[in-house]
């Protein structure tokens, strides 16, 4: 920093200088010049680490997006957070080197099917209906489902693309349950490239889903 001595006033920038009032005086000093060279190991990794986060991010709220009226329904402020941290933990198990991984790469694996199987979007603890498992059978998909005494409402058939946020959706009516608490829904879209496809079950209280096996 230097005084400056003129009969002007000068103030703002100017060049690689800026100029402005300290205590009644004019004084100057020059812009730090951006750091030159390579990075750390340590900025290239938190690099990676921003952009793989930035990517589960989007995708949680992608993911809450499609599914805004049955989230509503959960009454949970904070759900997001809830959401974002599965992300997080689907991207873990995508096998692609990192600063690739993603979400939508976790759940083709299946530690990743697991973890959105075993995910609770409600904050609530019962004895609510669980969904075990959805496979793809002639147009069809066929759940199992965990013994409940609370009854499923509805289920929500999902396709979505986690990358950019670009979904369908489709609401069944309440399925019949089997003694078997086997049930069957008519799938309403046809397998796309690019898209997952979901099912989630719901009611009073509970939203939980899985990803479709294909045949």
């Amino acid at each position: 920093m230097g005084k400056v001595n003129s009969v002007f006033k000068v103030s703002g920038k100017l060049g690689d200088h800026v100029f402005y009032q300290l205590n009644g005086k004019q004084v100057v000093r020059k812009l730090a010049g951006k750091k030159r060279g390579p990075k750390s190991e340590t900025q290239k990794k938190n690099k990676v680490l921003n952009t793989e986060f930035a990517k589960a991010s989007s995708a949680g709220k992608f993911l809450r997006t499609a599914l805004a009226e049955e989230c509503s329904r959960m009454n949970d402020r904070y759900l997001y957070r809830k959401v974002n941290k599965l992300m997080l933990e689907l991207k873990a198990e995508d096998g692609a080197e990192k600063g690739q991984r993603t979400p939508g790469g976790g759940l083709v694996t299946p530690e990743g099917r697991a973890i959105l199987r075993d995910f609770r979007f409600h904050k609530k603890y019962g004895h609510f209906p669980k969904l075990n498992s959805a496979a793809r059978e002639k147009g069809k998909a066929v759940l199992h489902l965990s013994p409940s005494r609370q009854p499923v409402e509805g289920v929500t058939e999902l396709q979505i693309n986690l990358e950019n946020g670009d979904y369908r959706s489709h609401v069944h009516g309440t399925p019949e349950v089997s003694v078997q608490n086997r049930a069957e829904v008519s799938l309403h879209f046809r397998r796309r490239k690019g898209y997952l496809d979901l099912l989630f079950i719901w009611g009073e209280g509970f939203l939980q889903g899985v990803v479709v096996a294909e045949e």
